[in-house]
């Protein structure tokens, strides 16, 4: 089946498509609370590939697309629409001329956020030239999330990501990284042209991708390595040590379509986005995960979907150096870089092998264990100050 064009794109709106715009709305409304804090007046949001604004649903209706939900977030928030400057931007006229029609409708009905900017023409150009301009003066860009969403492979350029995180010590970036269109240019091998050069940031880089993928002997291994590689370039060559990626499985095939990266410089980013990101995901083990599993009823391996007992397990091994504080899992563990589990996970787990008299929780103090504990809709809660062991 061939790659849908910009504009087919919206003619249908997919459950990997809510997923995406789920985890979107939820993170960037904490991302902009947390950063508003540091006492910044100015924050940035970037819609790289904006589209039209819309999706057609089923019933004929439209559905709101990545700008609007966005736009609505912010608007949520009287605080937030003073303060976040929307720039949208999208290479198709078509799509665009009905963008700027929704984005102009959007702000007559609420006059309080501050007017949509748009912007016809392709990400990476319109960026660079708007980073020149600032550089010009002497400025950087206020703190920044930007939304790279192309259809395709084309149009994510690393060297753009790159100079963006660099610029400012607070932006980040959620990509979406079409791991298909990937493996499919690197099968051209000597006939990729510069798709790759430029999705990688150079040459070189794609030359090295090509022979980690050779060096592979699964389709498994391939993909791992792919990721990884682009994962390590995000760590290595700009200031976001802090990369996830949310694997997205195909409608119909046990393969993967795409992911969604997001990379921070801080820790707390991490770990909000992780959390997000594992409750809007869906996988064969039923506990939420770093993946939207659509055709598969069996899990991935760890390095997509952690196993529901490796979890559990892991857990077991930390506390047998002796009792930890819940906060050490939740909160010290899931903000180190190389750690892909979030607190919601952690929160789980711990409260199972506690239901299996696996570990005693313990009062605040450490010293007792602990009594009766709030409950939440009826189910037993767990905070971070209590401290957990082994029996």
């Amino acid at each position: 089946m061939s790659a849908k064009t910009d504009r087919e794109h919206f003619e249908e709106y997919r459950d990997q498509t809510l997923a995406k715009h789920t985890i979107l709305e939820k993170y960037i409304f904490a991302y902009f609370n947390i950063v508003k804090r540091t006492g910044g007046s100015n924050l940035v949001y970037i819609d790289g590939f904006a589209g039209r604004g819309t999706y057609d649903g089923e019933d004929g209706r439209p559905i709101p697309g990545s700008p609007l939900r966005a736009l609505q977030k912010i608007a949520s928030h009287a605080d937030l629409a003073s303060k976040v400057t929307t720039v949208f931007i999208e290479k198709d006229r078509h799509l665009y001329t009905q963008l700027v029609g929704h984005l102009e409708a959007f702000h007559s009905a609420n006059p309080s956020i501050r007017k949509p900017q748009h912007q016809l023409g392709s990400f990476a150009p319109s960026m660079a030239q708007e980073l020149d301009t600032l550089a010009a003066k002497n400025r950087t860009i206020a703190p920044a999330f930007v939304f790279v969403d192309p259809c395709g492979v084309d149009g994510a350029e690393f060297g753009i990501i790159e100079r963006l995180l660099k610029s400012q010590d607070k932006a980040e970036v959620f990509l979406f990284f079409n791991i298909e269109g990937v493996r499919r240019i690197l099968g051209l091998r000597d006939k990729m042209a510069d798709t790759l050069s430029k999705l990688l940031g150079s040459d070189e880089r794609a030359r090295q991708l090509l022979q980690r993928v050779d060096a592979c002997h699964t389709a498994a291994e391939r993909e791992e390595a792919i990721v990884t590689f682009y994962e390590e370039l995000l760590r290595t060559q700009t200031p976001a040590r802090f990369v996830v990626s949310f694997r997205v499985e195909k409608e119909d095939r046990k393969i993967t379509s795409h992911y969604l990266i997001h990379a921070s410089q801080h820790p707390l980013g991490f770990a909000i986005m992780k959390d997000v990101m594992w409750r809007v995901g869906k996988t064969a083990e039923g506990k939420g995960g770093l993946a939207l599993e659509q055709a598969s009823s069996v899990p991935m391996n760890m390095l997509f979907t952690p196993e529901w007992e490796a979890v559990r397990q892991s857990i077991l091994a930390e506390l047998l150096s002796g009792m930890k504080r819940v906060s050490y899992f939740c909160v010290d563990l899931v903000q180190k870089p190389a750690n892909r589990l979030c607190s919601k996970a952690y929160k789980t787990a711990l409260l199972e092998l506690e239901a299996e008299k696996r570990i005693v929780v313990m009062s605040k103090t450490g010293l007792l264990p602990a009594g009766d504990r709030p409950r939440l809709k009826g189910v037993l809660t767990l905070g971070d100050d209590y401290y957990v062991r082994l029996p």
